[in-house]
């Protein structure tokens, strides 16, 4: 049996824990043993789900925290580990040597051509490693790495299965509620659509913005928010684990997040027969059919954002049919199968990989 671990460092429960979830959840279900190393008591332990939980805290130093790392992955029998970052990459390529067996699968940022790093090229060096891209696309573009096994090319998938007995959470009754999701890098996308918000309150809508995820300011945004008129009709919820039946009171979900977190969102909005909007030139785009499957939303232009989700507005039907087509298109090519077979394709030859020398 192959035995795999997923490295999230961070306490903090984000897309890209939500990616390790889903991906470890597939392979477990097809007999892969899968492990989430992550700080204990954290939100990333809590919402592992079936995964084993191997808890370890990074205390900032690459070398000691290897060590320590090593030996957790040596206990588990782990034939590879999955991280994200050159800090987190150099840790387990270290760990790995240390355990003297096993690979290191580096997950790139999706949608970037990270730059590969003198500490990216050290890594490489210490351990077999495989680099993993969402997209073919993003393995052509990436730089060529001297002595690197292999590229894993896995894009971002969802279980829609999970959403079928999702129960909304109570909202008011005749208010429309937008659901924005956020992140820390997102907070010129995220101001523009709650400026577009605030237009078409002015207009005499009803609205009322649920924003989900962590922006790098927080008070920044209470503060824009407050200050364009909509103080009363504003919530930040955070990043909590399971926001599906906050998605699901939403009359529309629009996603300003990039990257996992932008990702994952639209899948989960689509997943749930939501129209989406999109904000230009964010990884959610790719996943969206201008006027079939959702909206795409200019970045800076409120007023043409308020009259484009106005007029969507106006015609039920086509939302409905805009949300059902989300919905099949999900159910038809965003299943983790071809994710799972990615994987497990590698995993066999990551097993008996042989340490660098």
């Amino acid at each position: 049996m192959s035995r795999l671990v997923f490295f999230h460092p961070s306490p903090e429960w984000d897309g890209l824990a939500r990616v390790y979830a889903e991906i470890g959840t597939a392979l477990a279900a097809r007999g892969v043993s899968v492990a989430m190393v992550c700080p204990p008591g954290s939100a990333v332990a809590s919402g592992g789900g079936i995964l084993d939980i191997l808890p370890f805290e990074d205390r900032g130093a690459w070398f000691g925290d290897g060590i320590r790392l090593g030996s957790l992955l040596r206990e588990f029998g782990s034939d590879a580990v999955v991280v994200a970052g050159d800090q987190a990459q150099l840790m387990a390529a270290w760990a790995v040597r240390r355990a003297g067996r096993g690979a290191v699968f580096r997950r790139m940022r999706t949608g970037v051509a990270s730059p590969v790093t003198m500490t990216t090229r050290l890594a490489v060096r210490l351990a077999p490693t495989w680099f993993v891209h969402s997209s073919a696309a993003d393995s052509k573009a990436a730089e060529p790495v001297k002595r690197l096994r292999g590229r894993i090319i896995a894009d971002i998938a969802i279980d829609p299965g999970r959403f079928e007995r999702v129960i909304a959470a109570p909202t008011p009754i005749g208010t429309i509620t937008i659901a924005i999701v956020t992140d820390a890098e997102s907070q010129r996308a995220t101001a523009s659509a709650l400026r577009t918000v605030a237009a078409m309150r002015t207009r005499g809508h009803a609205i009322r913005v649920l924003l989900l995820g962590t922006p790098r300011d927080v008070n920044e945004v209470r503060v824009h928010a407050t200050a364009i008129g909509l103080g009363d009709a504003f919530a930040l919820l955070g990043s909590p684990v399971d926001r599906a039946p906050l998605l699901a009171a939403a009359d529309l979900v629009w996603v300003a997040a990039d990257h996992d977190d932008g990702a994952i969102a639209v899948l989960d909005a689509m997943a749930l027969g939501k129209a989406v909007i999109a904000t230009r030139g964010t990884m959610a785009e790719r996943y969206l059919q201008h006027g079939e499957t959702g909206v795409i939303a200019e970045r800076d232009d409120a007023l043409a954002s308020a009259a484009l989700i106005t007029l969507l507005q106006a015609d039920a039907g086509h939302l409905r049919r805009m949300g059902e087509n989300a919905k099949a298109d999900v159910l038809a090519r965003r299943g983790l199968s071809a994710v799972s077979e990615a994987f497990t394709a590698v995993l066999h030859e990551a097993a008996v990989a042989q340490v660098a020398a």
